[in-house]
């Protein structure tokens, strides 16, 4: 039995319309494709511009870290920092301080906790220079301690740099410590 040409005319609709619907839906499946790599490049594109912020804050915190790291040893056989040299030590130390404390955000609780403690030390400096490296002897210990700890600090947090989501879900769950007066006039 052969087919009516009513019966072709039907058969190429329905073939047409299942090569129609094949192409739709591998235009759907396209479109879907392409939809979800541009988010997943936009999500990449975004932690690359977090990681590259919370590098530029951590060598901030290097540079601190650095200006710490000289030890001068004075005609009293005591040590002190070679950052308290100079005519403004203080002045010089803040400008440090102040270059990791406004990138705070980038920064891990810990180290911004670190810095935050050593930048509370230091406020206490006098302005004068001989009475800077008089200060600068009588803790040194301390602020080398901290310096130490603010060396691991940094070290740990560049292992996990990478890990975008989970800096950013702490920064978001952290507590909130309040408002904490400080005793700065020890």
């Amino acid at each position: 039995m052969q087919p009516t040409p009513h019966q072709l005319i039907q058969l190429a609709l329905i073939s047409g319309g299942f090569a129609l619907g094949g192409v739709l839906l591998g235009a759907l499946i396209a479109g879907l494709y392409n939809l979800r790599a541009k988010r997943n490049e936009y999500i990449n594109d975004y932690y690359k511009t977090v990681i590259q912020r919370r590098i530029a804050a951590y060598e901030q915190l290097e540079g601190l870290i650095i200006y710490f790291r000289m030890t001068v040893v004075d005609k009293d056989n005591k040590g002190y920092h070679l950052s308290f040299l100079g005519e403004n030590p203080k002045e010089d130390v803040f400008k440090r301080l102040f270059a990791v404390m406004s990138q705070g955000l980038w920064l891990s609780d810990e180290a911004f906790a670190k810095t935050s403690e050593l930048n509370y030390l230091l406020f206490r400096m006098p302005d004068a220079e001989g009475d800077a490296i008089n200060f600068g002897k009588q803790h040194y210990q301390a602020i080398a301690t901290m310096r130490d700890a603010l060396e691991r600090i940094l070290a740990a947090d560049m292992l996990n740099m990478h890990e975008v989501g989970r800096f950013l879900k702490r920064k978001k769950n952290r507590q909130d410590p309040g408002f904490q007066p400080v005793q700065l006039n020890r």
